[in-house]
């Protein structure tokens, strides 16, 4: 086996083992907690781009709460939803509250309808019912004896030998210098990060991405991390309810006019459709491009109005289009990119490229049931954006300012919320989205959402509930409901109907679609779990292989049937099962088929230091089209959401072991095989060979 620790590991691990004077303090196995929702959500997400995302920021603040537990009792609805629950969960748990009063032990949860066994154990390391904790005032003294550090090293590689590392003769990389990459196959995270009851936090995340370098050999590239972030969080409770400096994120509305972070869309939780996201947060994730950088803060003027002001100012990823031949300036982009990747020289040309700049504010007030607010902010870029002319791409952004405005509301009546934005680009673009969720019974909750996003809408920053990867070009009407059926049953179903009226990339007409999933559950015990799954999905896209200059758009429809087990047999062994298939059609094609099937096997002994995760599973799919998704568990902030394509197994094996208080120890080998491949990947990424495995070595020391 080739050798995994590089030199830059064993340093970086030395360094860290040198601070662990600074580093300690038990919590709860982050491994024990049940996120079967949270990974349904994510593993949807995925499904949805090719392109590799780190997703931790999703769970970050869920994982706060797991070191500082929230007052189930005083908890807002923003953290309820941060807790996974959902609108009905969250309606019957404040009307219990509201009729009985505050809640005194995890086990009075049992008696709210929609809170079975499994749910309550799964909450119960992220909630408390006790007053606030003694030291939670930030004081030099509490800062320092309550706050807690922890640091984070990980390294990753793919063990077999893409074409990209190869050697290749000096005289061949000149001719040709975009023909491998310019560092190592290894990928290196580094994070520190300190907590004071999420009240302050302040870290610092690293990142290398394989193929980038590290310890160039020619003094021209830059030497360490790719990708630096670095963030200071403060929250209060009176005048000053946020303060970001540094890298942050903003969120306000349903993400129409302002959403700069990654966003779930639609899941199996149907009813999950309506955000509710804090209006300023640290960024804590490696995303490159997806944050702000600057400095934003939220303060209360007046009794039950927040204002926020923001202002970002940071160089962004793009394609260039043209530069000065004298000055080197950059004259004009024809892109904004979002991968992070600098392996090459043509990638590296485009890093930090242009100057972005972004400011603007937020103002939201409440009066009685009533929720409103308004943003309004300006964009601008170093160099004028300039697109590649197509028919598809008419109405998107060319030049090099933009202005957004919107207005959102809500209304919460009793057991009907109605909530909404209307937004506005600089260019006369226009957005709209109104919903609304309703609990009509302790036993059902519903929700409908519409949109109609404009061809001419362009935003930098929206992120709202979408079909499409853009909120523009889009109307569609989205039904869901959830429904405890019994005790041990549960029914939850959406149904999605959209239009595009412009055309798309590789959709040379107007273009329409629908969507339709259900789920029933059944748990016949707090130990078990069963549901099945149906899945139908159908959208109008070009015919691949056509000779015309245009192509009529057909019907490309998917269907995914799934049988998934959850069993937890011992009180240490937990067993998961899943089988799933699925069908792609076309006219004009013949129709493929592909399925999925593992098997998970978990040990995890409360009082014991370790725990083990392996699965084996078996695909076969007829090309890449048919491609499944499953959800890995992987080491802490990290996320494994694999494709499963063409013919093969895949294997992967997790161990943890927690050396005392102090030093947690994550290794993880992962290997998949195709059975009718002779080659893996393309370009440089391609293997020759029918193996690609994947080793991950993570080190977490905390205090």
């Amino acid at each position: 086996m080739k050798a995994l620790i590089r030199p830059v590991f064993v340093q970086i691990f030395i360094l860290l083992l040198s601070t662990h004077t600074l580093l300690g303090q038990e919590p709860v196995k982050p491994e024990s907690v049940n996120t079967t929702q949270l990974e349904d959500k994510i593993e949807q997400l995925s499904g949805q781009t090719d392109t590799e995302l780190d997703y931790s920021e999703l769970v970050d603040e869920l994982l706060q709460y797991i070191h500082q537990p929230v007052n189930v009792n005083q908890a807002s609805e923003r953290e309820l939803r941060q807790l996974q629950l959902n609108d009905l969960q969250i309606s019957n748990l404040t009307g219990y509250i509201q009729k009985f009063g505050e809640l005194t032990s995890i086990y009075e949860l049992n008696l709210i309808e929609g809170f079975d066994s499994v749910l309550v154990s799964s909450l119960a390391p992220f909630i408390t019912f006790g007053l606030q904790p003694p030291g939670a005032k930030p004081t030099l003294s509490n800062l320092a004896r309550y706050g807690r550090h922890q640091v984070l090293m990980r390294y990753q590689q793919v063990l077999e030998e893409q074409s990209g590392f190869a050697p290749v003769s000096d005289s061949a990389l000149q001719l040709k210098p975009n023909s491998r990459y310019l560092g190592g196959p290894e990928k290196l995270y580094l994070r520190y990060g300190y907590s004071f009851y999420n009240k302050i936090r302040f870290g610092i995340t690293m990142e290398k991405d394989p193929g980038e370098p590290f310890w160039p050999s020619t003094d021209s590239l830059k030497k360490g991390f790719d990708f630096y972030s670095a963030h200071f969080f403060y929250s209060g409770d009176k005048f000053l309810k946020y303060l970001a400096v540094g890298d942050y994120h903003l969120a306000f509305g349903q993400g129409l006019t302002m959403y700069s972070s990654l966003a779930f869309g639609k899941s199996a939780g149907a009813i999950t459709t309506r955000r509710i996201a804090q209006q300023v947060r640290p960024n804590t994730g490696a995303n490159e491009n997806l944050f702000m950088r600057g400095a934003a803060a939220t303060i209360t003027p007046l009794k039950n109005t927040d204002l926020t002001v923001f202002y970002s100012d940071k160089k962004v990823d793009a394609g260039i289009g043209a530069t000065d031949s004298l000055t080197a300036e950059t004259l004009f982009i024809s892109s904004l990119q979002e991968t992070g990747y600098h392996r090459t020289p043509n990638e590296l040309r485009g890093k930090n490229a242009i100057q972005q700049t972004v400011y603007g504010g937020n103002l939201q007030t409440r009066i009685k049931m009533f929720r409103l607010g308004a943003t309004a902010y300006h964009t601008e870029l170093g160099a004028d954006l300039e697109r590649r002319e197509a028919l598809y791409n008419k109405f998107d952004f060319s030049g090099k300012s933009l202005n957004n405005f919107g207005f959102d509301f809500a209304a919460i009546l009793r057991s009907l919320t109605i909530f909404g934005e209307v937004s506005g680009s600089g260019n006369g673009g226009k957005a709209m989205l109104v919903g609304a969720t309703a609990t009509p019974d302790p036993h059902l909750a519903i929700s409908a959402i519409y949109r109609n996003y404009g061809k001419d809408y362009q935003s930098f920053f929206s992120n709202a509930f979408a079909e499409g990867s853009r909120n523009a070009n889009e109307k569609g009407l989205y039904l869901g409901m959830f429904a405890q059926l019994h005790r041990r049953w549960s029914l939850s179903a959406y149904a999605d109907h959209f239009r595009f009226g412009w055309l798309r990339y590789r959709v040379d007409a107007p273009s329409r679609g629908s969507e339709y999933l259900a789920q029933l559950t059944y748990t016949p015990a707090r130990y078990a779990e069963i549901h099945f799954r149906y899945r139908y999905q159908q959208k109008q896209i070009n015919p691949s292989g056509g000779t015309g200059y245009t192509d009529y758009p057909e019907a490309e429809t998917r269907e995914n049937f799934r049988l998934h087990l959850s069993l937890k047999a011992t009180r240490a062994i937990t067993l998961k099962s899943r089988i799933e298939t699925t069908q792609w059609t076309m006219p004009g094609f013949d129709r493929k088929k592909g399925y999925l099937v593992y098997q998970d096997f978990i040990y995890n002994e409360p009082e014991k230091p370790w725990l083990l995760n392996a699965r084996f599973a078996l695909f076969d799919t007829d090309t890449y089209n048919e491609r499944l998704y499953a959800y890995e568990s992987d080491v802490l902030y990290a996320f494994s959401i694999p494709a499963y394509y063409y013919k093969g197994s895949r294997f992967y094996l997790m161990g943890k072991y927690s050396f005392g208080r102090r030093l947690d120890l994550w290794i993880r080998y992962s290997l998949t095989y195709y059975a009718n491949r002779t080659t893996i990947g393309s370009g440089l990424d391609q293997i020759d060979g029918n193996n690609k495995s994947d080793i991950k070595v993570q080190i977490r020391l905390r205090l």
